[in-house]
């Protein structure tokens, strides 16, 4: 039925005289050529929901950062682990003791690191402000607190059963969030204390095909996915709660509050999927995914969640023209220090702020 293609399975829809759904179909389109994300939750809205519309939806998100895939990670410290672990994994005989970098990155990236390189030596210049080390607000809830200058879990390691449902249920990218949420169910079940212990303690990924292959490019990027998928598995927790007062509501906004982390999009990450859920809970997620991208603009140092902080506003059901504005500047300068960073004949330009810095030992 579908080409594989979403803009032409779309426009087939949407020129489909007999297909119900045509509205949705032309919100959807309209949403991946301009990005207005008010068409995107259109479709979400449509007065008449089913399982086809759950299908335009996933038209609309497809191949599009947090609608079907979690942005890659662009940290120092992951750009070497995914050439030395990729290159063992292609049969290399590398041994590294230890390298270093400028500043700190986030404990889920350093803890990523060491999953595929070892134990390694990871050697931090400074911790410029603000440091990474302080939540952004504090919570009742956290994945991690710092030793010093050593990411340690600030929750136990989950148990095994946790570790292999997870394998179960979070092996693949989602379709859409909506499709997402409700493969993530199972994670639910678990004890809360399982679910934390797996966003900090960073299990390994499945043996599968997939990971096996992308253990030869890529290796880093399973934890980048999988806790996205563990704070779905949040959004499930004591269901039962009234949302204004859930234990699932304090966790998610505590861990996107925390310290600053791969956890804080993966928890925002969730918060977005419940407000395209449930409408009564739009203006609050939109005021949280603002507050938090604008600490992360704030600061005066490389934040290097930033820009899925931004790509995650632009899908915040309710993001205004001014929302849109800061994220798309975000992205823009992004854009523009990667061009800076790569080889020049010419003598390169002073670096922009924030500018991405690294050096190994």
């Amino acid at each position: 039925m579908f080409s594989g293609d979403a803009d032409a399975d779309l426009r087939q829809m949407t020129d489909d005289a007999r297909f119900p759904h045509r509205d949705a179909a032309r919100h959807a389109a309209r949403f991946r050529a301009s990005g207005d994300v008010a068409d995107l939750v259109a479709v979400q809205d449509d007065p008449h929901p089913c399982g086809m519309t759950d299908v335009v939806f996933a038209l609309a998100s497809a191949k599009r950062p947090w609608l079907n895939w979690v942005p890659m990670p662009i940290e120092a410290i992951i750009n070497v682990a995914n050439e030395i672990g990729g290159r063992r994994a292609q049969g290399e005989q590398l041994e590294i003791s230890g390298f270093g970098v400028s500043a700190a990155e986030p404990a889920s990236a350093m803890t990523a690191c060491r999953r595929v390189m070892g134990p390694v030596e990871i050697g931090i210049a400074e911790f410029p402000a603000p440091d990474i080390r302080t939540p952004v607000r504090r919570g009742r809830y956290a994945a991690w607190r710092y030793d010093g200058t050593e990411p340690v879990p600030a929750v136990p390691a989950p148990s095994a059963a946790a570790v292999r449902l997870l394998h179960e249920v979070a092996g693949e990218p989602w379709p859409s969030p909506l499709s997402g949420y409700v493969q993530a169910a199972p994670l639910g079940e678990l004890p809360l204390a399982d679910l934390l212990g797996l966003l900090a303690h960073l299990p390994g990924p499945p043996d599968t095909p997939r990971w096996q292959h992308l253990a030869t490019s890529t290796p880093t990027y399973w934890y980048r996915l999988m806790q996205p998928w563990v704070c779905l598995g949040i959004l499930h927790h004591a269901a039962d709660e009234p949302w204004p007062a859930s234990t699932r509501r304090e966790v998610l906004v505590d861990l996107a509050f925390g310290v600053e982390d791969w956890v804080a999009d993966a928890a925002l990450f969730a918060l977005v999927t419940a407000a395209y859920r449930e409408p009564a809970l739009r203006a609050e997620v939109h005021q949280l995914v603002r507050a938090r991208l604008d600490a992360a603009v704030a600061a005066e140092r490389l934040v290097t969640i930033e820009e899925s902080l931004a790509q995650l506003m632009l899908i915040t059901p309710g993001c205004r023209a001014a929302d849109r504005a800061l994220a798309t500047a975000v992205l823009a300068r992004a854009a523009q220090d990667d061009e800076d960073d790569e080889p020049a004949a010419a003598p390169a330009p002073a670096p922009a702020p924030k500018r991405r810095w690294w050096q190994r030992g």
